[in-house]
């Protein structure tokens, strides 16, 4: 890729495209890379794989989200297989998904060697050269993938080799879906299914609960925080506190903060120096000072602190905060820990176990947590008596609005959309479009629990498709043969999927619970 960057040397762009900066301010989540679990988490052909080996392929998930390689991402991490690949962006991503992603990588990567099938130089550069996010007006635009490098990979501590690896990785998933790949050719039938699938507008209508509003209802009095106290104080516990030593391999911090190549350059260095100092703390005997003076860099110890009040040194590095909580006393040392500004190596020197609560100290968060079921509870009553009495209201041939006044609640008309063009900026966009996508037209979805956040509802609501609207016939017949080849992919998808299974099953995994 630095042979790419070169060929087409021009002023670096000041400002990110939107399209690049919605697809990474969306997608990216790096916090939830350090709770991948502790030191070494599993083997696989009879290989150890430790925490920051799985940490950086699981890092690039999102990465491959935000580059739009939706048809890998799917058949690693294990989504649906009916679910449109433009959803793939769209649908929430759990540990458990990046989990299938990294073992799937590593299985790709195998077997793919064993059968010599590999992505040239010149694949990759054309690869990057066509992905939407690079390219202006529909031109490879360079800038583009200059900014990327500095924004979107040097400061998570990425590299352009990790970055060119993901994309060999998506090369050499094309290749063995085609090589294992049916002949199959598809019915007119099932691609005119896909196309209105895909294109089809949706109209529907979308009713809200705010969880808000029933939680201010809620009375507590001291009786029910006692009594609660009583019946839980066995698992109401103090949080464990830990107290570690570490050493830090970080880019220093100056008016000019590093960028772009040299950042990366920086970064690379490091993670050889950390990777150092984790093999030497493994030597037998090995004492962190001892290896911390053979390598001139400082041991710090932090005060006691638990996983929800990480110490000053790691509030910008959640990764090494959760990463204390899986070392032991009989495995005392971290691996190398990949942080946005370095690597960290830690030592555990202090354990306080949890111990019970008294009522005192536990009654606060107790009334909270009371307040927030009895909350959920009451919503939940209120939701399904009014989806009841909507579904019996459309029974007696009452239309959607009417049946929703009648039942009390108000039902908001949602923008007409399709899946290939997803009404993204509109209030729990995500959240309908998911409940939409299991309804056909006259159908009313189960209570779809949302979380809140930006652009979205706390609480949760009730999705009525109306109608699916006709497609047009004319795009239809200039797409179709297109769209063939999207459902002759769906059906070699099927078969790869199969393959993976029985090669992954091959592979011995075993593997360390990660959330231990």
């Amino acid at each position: 890729m630095v042979n790419l960057i070169r060929r087409f040397q021009q002023p670096l762009m000041i400002l990110v495209t939107i399209l690049i900066i919605i697809a990474f301010a969306w997608l990216y989540n790096d916090t939830r890379l350090g709770e991948v679990g502790s030191d070494r988490v599993g083997t696989i052909y009879g290989r150890t794989i430790t925490q920051t080996h799985f940490s950086r392929i699981g890092r690039t998930f999102d990465l491959a989200r935000g580059l739009q390689m939706n048809d890998l991402v799917k058949n690693l991490a294990g989504f649906p297989e009916e679910m449109p690949d433009m959803m793939i962006g769209m649908y929430p991503s759990s540990d458990e998904m990046i989990q299938e992603f990294v073992w799937n990588s590593m299985v790709l990567r195998h077997e793919a060697d064993l059968l010599g099938i590999t992505s040239t130089q010149a694949e990759r550069d054309e690869a990057i050269k066509k992905m939407p996010v690079f390219q202006t007006n529909g031109v490879f635009d360079i800038n583009k993938l200059k900014m990327f490098v500095a924004n979107a990979l040097a400061p998570r501590g990425l590299t352009e080799a990790v970055f060119e690896e993901l994309v060999g990785d998506h090369l050499t998933f094309r290749k063995l879906r085609a090589l294992l790949g049916s002949t199959h050719a598809p019915a007119p039938s099932e691609v005119r299914a896909m196309y209105e699938l895909q294109h089809g507008k949706r109209e529907c209508y979308v009713i809200r609960w705010n969880q808000q509003d029933f939680l201010k209802d809620q009375q507590l009095s001291e009786e029910d925080v006692k009594k609660a106290f009583e019946e839980r104080k066995t698992t109401l516990l103090t949080e464990e506190q830990r107290k570690v030593k570490f050493v830090a391999f970080t880019v220093p911090t100056t008016d000019q903060p590093l960028a772009g190549k040299e950042r990366v350059e920086a970064l690379g260095k490091l993670s050889d120096q950390a990777e150092q100092f984790s093999a030497a703390m493994a030597e037998k005997d090995a004492k962190l000072e001892e290896v911390a003076a053979r390598f001139k860099v400082k041991v710090e110890e932090t005060p006691l602190f638990t996983a929800s009040t990480p110490p000053p040194a790691f509030s910008a590095v959640a990764d090494v905060t959760a990463a204390a909580f899986k070392l032991t006393k009989d495995q005392p040392n971290s691996d190398a820990i990949q942080a946005a500004n370095g690597y960290y190596l830690m030592q555990l020197a202090e354990l306080v176990a949890p111990r019970e609560q008294t009522f005192e100290e536990a009654k606060g968060k107790l009334a909270e947590t009371l307040k927030e079921e009895r909350s959920k509870e009451a919503m939940a009553l209120k939701t399904t008596e009014a989806r009841n009495k909507i579904l019996a209201e459309l029974k007696a041939g009452k239309s959607f609005e009417e049946a929703a006044t009648a039942a009390g609640v108000k039902a908001e008309a949602f923008p007409a959309f399709s899946f290939s063009e997803p009404p993204t900026k509109e209030r729990d966009a995500r959240d309908v479009m998911q409940a939409v996508s299991r309804l056909e037209a006259g159908e009313l979805s189960e209570f779809v629990e949302t979380e809140g956040g930006e652009n979205a509802t706390e609480g949760g609501l009730l999705v009525y498709l109306a109608k699916k609207l006709p497609v047009e016939d004319a795009k239809f017949e200039q797409e179709k043969g297109k769209v063939a080849e999207q459902v002759a992919q769906f059906h070699r998808e099927g078969i790869f999927r199969q393959w993976l299974k029985q090669r992954r099953a091959a592979s011995k995994l075993q593997t360390i619970s990660l959330n231990s």
